[in-house]
């Protein structure tokens, strides 16, 4: 309770089921024959996970991180059940800048603040997205 901890916790509990349902689509697309093929070339499970199975499911990762970091990015329920005075997040930040006389321009500069992370996530994994999205489509 009123912890960056408890609240950071929390996040990890609602997004592990949400991460493992998105990437197990991703890794059972994989043939097994493709495990088995590298185990009989000398590969080491850490080898072929690091050389072949990432590379794979690279998608399916960037997919989950944007939906994983999304709903936590704005997610405020948590935050009030579990914290009153630290570990807010920036959208409780924004909420508890309004008052009787609001600075705006601090307000909008905050909101700005607030869309960089995002935006940065968005423009790093933009090409594994979009192959993430087309997975599966016909």
């Amino acid at each position: 309770m009123n912890s960056v901890f408890g609240i950071a916790l929390a996040h990890c509990l609602f997004n592990l089921p949400i991460s493992i349902w998105i990437l197990q689509g991703f890794i059972s697309a994989i043939p097994k024959e493709m495990d088995e093929t590298a185990f009989l070339d000398g590969y080491t499970r850490p080898r072929f996970i690091w050389q072949f199975l990432l590379p794979q499911i690279a998608p399916g990762i960037a997919v989950t991180a944007f939906f994983c970091f999304m709903f936590s990015w704005v997610e405020v329920v948590f935050a009030r059940i579990l914290t009153t005075t630290n570990g807010k997040p920036i959208s409780m930040a924004i909420n508890a800048l309004f008052g009787f006389q609001t600075d705006i321009g601090l307000v909008m500069a905050v909101t700005v603040a607030s869309m960089v992370p995002g935006a940065v996530l968005l423009f790093a994994m933009r090409s594994h997205l979009s192959r993430g999205f087309k997975i599966g489509q016909v």
